[in-house]
């Protein structure tokens, strides 16, 4: 009879998704049972709406912390600056050349922002910087005042709800599904966990770290363009003081869905259900008349409790 190591059992490993799904389902049936107004089909969509457009950013960034680069600090203020663009350009040209310009431009960001962050290999002060151009920018060419934009087009997508379900939903969906896709199935996905896992490793192993880098900028940029063009769409205005604060937001959503802080383990679908559950946690606890401060107490207390607890359980499945 062969003898059976304990430490060599194989140990039963959750996916980290099943705890965002299960904290969100506790979050429903609390908030639900103690909060009738929770759950109306009105304030369903509100929480879907602003889960979306959280979550179309967090799943962006989910892509810089995969790779290793920590956050990005310059999300907030280039979503300002690309909400103004979208608006300026759809003036002139309209809906189809704002669209189009402004995922290029968004592009172009994310490329200057990789290429810097690479040369300089601080994202978190890197892109600080960047933030506080991006702001300036929005300031200086929307001279501090409200661009309006006359689209019929652009608002029947900022306030469509196509088989029931707000426009921004459907983008937060395919958005969600795609970067799992890239992650999970194509090299370059797999490039980008590698380069979280091992920067060292992988540059000697000739992978291209830089490039990474970029791609990860690049995948951000184009959720906060998708974001600030939903945004200006929905309400036909736009304005440089949009988006002011939003940056924990994002990053409260990669960190409460499970993605490893140091990189090189996680999936955009956790960024996704990170934005979901503080969505909910939001909403539930502005019905029940909780202080601004009192919110964004306990919204960072449950960051610190997730980043403790993904720590033990990754420490636990070594």
């Amino acid at each position: 009879m062969t003898s059976q190591n304990p430490t060599a059992e194989r140990r039963i490993r959750i996916p980290r998704p099943v705890y965002g799904l299960a904290a969100i389902l506790a979050i429903v049936a609390v908030a639900g049972f103690t909060t009738p107004s929770f759950a109306t089909l009105d304030n369903l969509f509100v929480v879907i709406r602003a889960a979306s457009l959280t979550g179309i950013v967090a799943i962006g960034m989910s892509y810089i912390t995969i790779s290793g680069n920590l956050f990005a600090l310059s999300a907030s203020s280039l979503g300002a600056l690309l909400a103004v663009l979208f608006a300026l350009i759809t003036a002139q040209f309209g809906f189809a050349a704002g669209v189009v310009l402004t995922l290029l431009l968004a592009g172009v960001s994310g490329v200057a922002q990789g290429v810097a962050i690479s040369l300089i290999g601080n994202p978190i002060i890197t892109t600080l910087a960047f933030g506080t151009v991006f702001r300036g920018l929005a300031a200086l060419l929307s001279g501090n005042s409200i661009l309006r934009i006359e689209s019929d087009l652009a608002l029947w997508i900022g306030t469509a709800r196509p088989l029931g379900i707000p426009t921004q939903s459907w983008a937060f969906v395919v958005a969600a599904l795609l970067s799992w896709f890239v992650i999970r199935h194509l090299k370059l996905g797999r490039e980008i966990v590698l380069c979280g896992a091992n920067p060292q490793a992988a540059i000697a192993s000739g992978l291209r770290v830089g490039m990474v880098t970029s791609v990860a900028c690049i995948a951000l940029s184009t959720g906060v363009a998708i974001m600030a063009m939903l945004t200006v769409s929905q309400f036909s205005q736009a304005k440089a003081d949009l988006f002011m604060g939003y940056d924990f937001d994002y990053i409260a959503a990669v960190l409460v869905g499970g993605i490893a802080l140091r990189g090189g383990r996680g999936s955009p679908l956790q960024a996704a259900l990170g934005a979901i559950l503080i969505a909910l946690l939001q909403n539930f606890m502005l019905l029940n008349g909780f202080s601004a401060g009192l919110r964004m107490t306990i919204v960072g207390f449950l960051v610190v409790v997730s980043i403790s607890l993904f720590h033990v359980l990754q420490g636990k499945s070594r």
